[in-house]
C-alpha cells in the first residue's frame, strides 16, 4: 500500500534475533514475490545494510526512479530495507540515509515509511529514571536517530499485544497517535477459540508435582506429560493428510540447560518408540496401552473428521517419527536455527525465548511447556502463545500441556484482550486520537500490563474478589458532587426500588431497619454507578467496578442486583480518617449484646449486592454525603486497569 501512494523508500524495523529477522525477511521475499522471472520485480529488499557508498547509490538509484514521473512503471522499485532492532543494526540504517543526499536525495523531504514488528519489544524506552529525568536505552534512542534522519517518515507500530505502547507518556515520541485494529482472516484460531470455546479438548493440565518434575534437572527419563504429548503428536499427523505439515513445540524453559536435555528426551523417544512400534511384541503392546490408546481416544473425542483405527494408524507411525526433524533452537551458538519447514513432513522445535515474541512455528499442533506465569507480564505471557495461528483445518486436533497456572493465565487474559480491541476499535471507528483515548484495561491484577520499566502513565490497578467487600467512602469533602450523588440515588430508586421491603434478616425492633430490593445490574451500572461522583480514587475505583461488570453482563445480560438501603437511608453519623476525606467505618458493626448481627452479613451470594449509606459528619464542618458498599459473587470478580487523568 506504501508503494501503491508514492513511498519510494520502507524500513522495517524486524526483531532483536537472527531467527526472527531471517524469518521476516523470507517471508517478505516470498509474499512481496521479490525475485521475479526477468529480473524486474517492484521490489528492491535489503538486509541489514551497511552505510558503505555502493548501498547509498543503489537505493538513490531507486528512489529517483519512484519519484521521477517519467520513468516507466515497470523500472519503478520500491526499496525495503529489514534491520534489526539493535543499536549497530539501527545505526548503520540511520548512517545511509544520510549518505543520500550525496546522491541527489533530499531525505529531508522524501516520503519514507517506518514500521516498527512486534513494536513494543525493545523499542520502548525502559530507561532508569535518575534526579526525575528518564534516561534513554540504546535502542530507543536509536530508533529515535533513524526517525531524526527521516524527518517525512511515517511510523507505524505493529504488534498483537499493544499494552506497552499505549502505556508509556503520551509525550513520548514513541506514544501512538491513532489505531488501526486488524482483523484475523477465515481459519484463524486464537485466544478465544483455544482458550474460551476450546479450552476443554485443547488444554491437558499438568499438576504442580508434574511440572516439577518435568523440571528437574536430574530427571533421568522423559516426564509423563511429555510422552502423552509425543504419543498424540504422532498420532495428529497421522490422521492429517500426508501434505499437512505439523509440528510440535517443547519449551521447558528459558534456560539452555534444559533444552539440551529435551532436546536429549525427545530423540530418545523417538528413536526406541519406533523401533517398538516397528516390531511385534509385548513391549510394543504396553507401549500402544499406556500412551497411544488413552491420546488416540482423546483426540478421537473432538475429532471432526473420519479417523481410521489405531492399529491402522500405528502402521505408519514408526515411519513418521523417522521422517521427523528435531532442533534444538537457542542461544548457543553450536544451535543452527535455520527452519526449512518444507524439507520435513514433521518437526519437533525445542527452545525458549528464541522461540518467544512474532517467531512463528509452522504447522504447531502439539505444545508441551510446563513454564510458569513468570513475573506475570501479561504482553509477555501472550507473546509466549505460539499456538494462535491458522489452524481451524487442524484445530479439533491441537493440545497443549500447560501448568494450571498458566492456563488459567490464558483464559484471563481472553478476556483482557477481547475487551482491549473492542476499546480500541471503538476509538478508531470515532477518529479519536489516541491521545485523548483513557486507557482502560480488563486485567486481573495478579497480572501486569507490561514491564514496570516501560510505564509512565498514572493508573489504577484493582482486582475485586468474590465474597469481599468494598468501599466507597471518601465522602467527607465531596461539595456538590455530593449533591449530585444524592439526586441520582433519588431518582434510581424512584425508577427501580417499587418493590422495596424490610429485609428479614434484620431483627432489630427500632422503627428504622435495613431495606433490601432487586433489580437489573446492567441498570445499576448504566443508571446509578457509571457516572457516580468522588474523590480521583473513588472515581477510578468505580469505573474499574463498571468494567469489571459490563464484561460481565456482556455474557450474561439478564444478571440481577440486590440494593440495601441501609437504616432504611436514615442518616448515620460518622467520624472521618486523619486525611478529612474518608470515613472511618461505613459499615456498622456488629450489636455487642444485641440482635444486629452487623452490616457485612447484608448481602447476596449469587447477585451483586450494593449497600447504600447515608452519612452525615459526627463532628467539625458539616456534611452529608452517600457512601457505598459492594460486593462481587465470585463468578463475577475480576480486576481493571484505569487511566487517571493527566500524564506524569
Amino acid at each position: 500500500m506504501a508503494r501503491d501512494n508514492g513511498f519510494p523508500l520502507v524500513i522495517l524495523l524486524a526483531g532483536t534475533k537472527i531467527s526472527l529477522h531471517s524469518q521476516t525477511a523470507d517471508r517478505l521475499v516470498k509474499d512481496l514475490r521479490v525475485e521475479r522471472d526477468g529480473g524486474l520485480s517492484p521490489w528492491f529488499l535489503l538486509r541489514n545494510p551497511d552505510a558503505t557508498s555502493l548501498r547509498a547509490n543503489e537505493i538513490a538509484t531507486h528512489v529517483k526512479a519512484m519519484t521521477n514521473p517519467k520513468t516507466p512503471e515497470m523500472f519503478r522499485r520500491t526499496t525495503v530495507v529489514t534491520v534489526m532492532k539493535n543499536t549497530t543494526r539501527l545505526t548503520n540504517v540511520r548512517d545511509l540515509l544520510a549518505l543520500l543526499g550525496n546522491y541527489g536525495v533530499p531525505i529531508e523531504s522524501l516520503p519514507v515509511l517506518v514500521i516498527d514488528d512486534e513494536a513494543d519489544q525493545a523499542g520502548m524506552n525502559a530507561g532508569r529514571v535518575v534526579d526525575g529525568v528518564k534516561e534513554e536505552t540504546a535502542t530507543y534512542a536509536s530508533i529515535l536517530g533513524l526517525r531524526d534522519a527521516a524527518p517525512n517518515s511515517s511510523y507505524v507500530m505493529y504488534t498483537a499485544t499493544p499494552q506497552a505502547p499505549l502505556l508509556i507518556s503520551l509525550a513520548d515520541a514513541l506514544s501512538p497517535d491513532h489505531v488501526n485494529v486488524l482483523s484475523p482472516g477465515l481459519g484463524y484460531t486464537g485466544g478465544k477459540y483455544f482458550f474460551d470455546d476450546h479450552r476443554g479438548s485443547f488444554v491437558r493440565t499438568m499438576n504442580d508435582a508434574e511440572v516439577a518434575d518435568a523440571l528437574d534437572s536430574a530427571a533421568a527419563e522423559p516426564p509423563e506429560p511429555l510422552k502423552s504429548a509425543f504419543a498424540t503428536f504422532f498420532l495428529a499427523k497421522a490422521m492429517l493428510p500426508h501434505e499437512q505439515m505439523v509440528s510440535m513445540l517443547v519449551h521447558p524453559s528459558h534456560g539452555v540447560e534444559m533444552h539440551t536435555i529435551y532436546g536429549q528426551f525427545v530423540e530418545t523417544l523417538r528413536s526406541s518408540w519406533a523401533d517398538l512400534l516397528a516390531s511385534r511384541s509385548i513391549d510394543r503392546d504396553e507401549l500402544v496401552d499406556a500412551y497411544f490408546r488413552p491420546a488416540y481416544d482423546d483426540l478421537v473425542s473432538t475429532a471432526q473428521r473420519e479417523v481410521p483405527p489405531l492399529d491402522e494408524l500405528l502402521e505408519s507411525i514408526h515411519w513418521w517419527m523417522g521422517a521427523t526433524q528435531v532442533r534444538v533452537i537457542n542461544s548457543d551458538p553450536t544451535n543452527a536455527d535455520d527452519l526449512n519447514w518444507a524439507t520435513a513432513p514433521a518437526w519437533i522445535v525445542i527452545g525458549g525465548n528464541k522461540l518467544d515474541r512474532g517467531f512463528t512455528i509452522e504447522g504447531l499442533a502439539v505444545t508441551f511447556m510446563p513454564r510458569g506465569v513468570g513475573v506475570g507480564n501479561a504482553d509477555t505471557i501472550q507473546q509466549r502463545a505460539r499456538f494462535f495461528g491458522y489452524k481451524a483445518s487442524y484445530g479439533d486436533l491441537c493440545r497443549a500441556w500447560l501448568p494450571v497456572s498458566l492456563a488459567d493465565s490464558y483464559e484471563h487474559y481472553v478476556e483482557h484482550e477481547e475487551h482491549l480491541r473492542a476499546e480500541l476499535k471503538k476509538a478508531e471507528l470515532a477518529g479519536m486520537s489516541l491521545k485523548d483515548w483513557t486507557r482502560q484495561m480488563l486485567l486481573d491484577p495478579t497480572f501486569k500490563a507490561t514491564r514496570k520499566a516501560v510505564i509512565e502513565l498514572p493508573y489504577l490497578h484493582s482486582r475485586f474478589r468474590g465474597g469481599t467487600w468494598n468501599a466507597v467512602d471518601r465522602i467527607g469533602d465531596l461539595g456538590a458532587m455530593a449533591g449530585v450523588n444524592r439526586d441520582r440515588l433519588h431518582r434510581f430508586n424512584a425508577q427501580h426500588g417499587g418493590d422495596v421491603v424490610d429485609d428479614p434478616r434484620d431483627q432489630r425492633t427500632t422503627e428504622y431497619r435495613n431495606q433490601v430490593y432487586e433489580t437489573s445490574l446492567a441498570a445499576v451500572v448504566d443508571e446509578l454507578l457509571i457516572d457516580w461522583q468522588g474523590t480521583v480514587e473513588d472515581q477510578v475505583l468505580v469505573q474499574q467496578l463498571c468494567l469489571v461488570l459490563k464484561a460481565r453482563l456482556d455474557d450474561r445480560p439478564n444478571l440481577g442486583a440486590q440494593i440495601y438501603l441501609m437504616d432504611g437511608l436514615r442518616e448515620r453519623s460518622r467520624s472521618l480518617a486523619s486525611d478529612g476525606a474518608a470515613v472511618s467505618n461505613l459499615q456498622q458493626g456488629k450489636a455487642p449484646n444485641g440482635p444486629y448481627q452487623g452490616d457485612r452479613e447484608f448481602f447476596s451470594d449469587e447477585l451483586f449486592s450494593l449497600q447504600v449509606h447515608n452519612v452525615t459528619g459526627k463532628s467539625g464542618p458539616a456534611w452529608n454525603a452517600i457512601g457505598l458498599n459492594f460486593r462481587l459473587p465470585h463468578d463475577l470478580a475480576g480486576g481493571a486497569l484505569i487511566q487517571l487523568d493527566g500524564d506524569l
